[in-house]
């Protein structure tokens, strides 16, 4: 297995900036093998999509990955871009916020900041929790999943509250209209969160913004932190290459 992964990495790595096509030739010779072992690992990246065959029956890389190269740009660079964006909400609210993604079926902390007079944040860093209704972050990440991932989700929530996937999809649809939503003591007893989407270059939201603290504190002045979460999002969203959509 190990020997198949090196033979097609090295494939990969036989293109360069001066060379963006070869031949197969090219290629056996590059990753030092038989013309004809070549040409099964050539024609078997081919039909996966990684390798265009060229009318003058050279090969070069296909635009899939571009789209791989975008994931990883996305996954490496959302913390960099939300964190200055961030520290300000956080300074302005002094107030916790935190910035979330899905990962299998559970909401994910990716970052967090908090105010200097804050003593510790609501969420850190790495912390999992079970995708569920409950909680502002995990209700914008539901409503604004792929319908086909929604979908999978939907029956397990459901059972979960007792409630009509019908119920849910409604609700969901509430948060995409406000472009925003909110929660009160519904995932830690006395804490209010609020949380907003975050748009890639895609138009695709796979991480959602939020900021939380003290229910006693923070309901004060809810409407203008919600203001601010959601101005603050669309920020992030834009320098994300996204587009605001609260």
């Amino acid at each position: 297995m190990m020997r198949s992964v090196q033979r097609i990495l090295a494939v990969f790595e036989s293109f360069s900036p001066e060379r963006t096509s070869l031949s197969l030739q090219e290629l056996a010779d590059r990753i030092e093998l038989p013309k004809s072992t070549a040409f099964r690992i050539v024609q078997s990246l081919e039909k996966a999509g990684y390798l265009v065959r060229l009318n003058d029956r050279q090969y070069c890389l296909s635009f899939r990955f571009l789209r791989l190269a975008g994931l990883v740009r996305s996954t490496l660079g959302i913390r960099e871009i939300a964190r200055p964006v961030m520290a300000d909400l956080a300074e302005q609210t002094q107030e916790a916020v935190s910035v979330h993604t899905v990962i299998g079926n559970n909401r994910v902390c990716i970052e967090s900041v908090s105010a200097a007079s804050t003593l510790r944040s609501v969420v850190q860093p790495g912390e999992q929790v079970p995708l569920s209704m409950a909680g502002s972050a995990s209700r914008v990440l539901l409503a604004y999943m792929p319908k086909k991932e929604l979908a999978a989700l939907l029956p397990g929530l459901a059972r979960s509250v007792k409630r009509t996937q019908a119920s849910l999809q409604a609700e969901l649809e509430a948060v995409r209209q406000a472009g925003h939503a909110v929660s009160h003591g519904e995932r830690l007893l006395g804490v209010t969160a609020m949380s907003a989407p975050i748009t890639d270059v895609n138009e695709e939201v796979r991480y959602c913004l939020s900021l939380g603290g003290p229910s006693v504190r923070v309901q004060a002045s809810e409407k203008q932190f919600v203001k601010l979460v959601v101005e603050a999002a669309s920020e992030i969203s834009r320098q994300f290459g996204g587009a605001a959509l609260g």
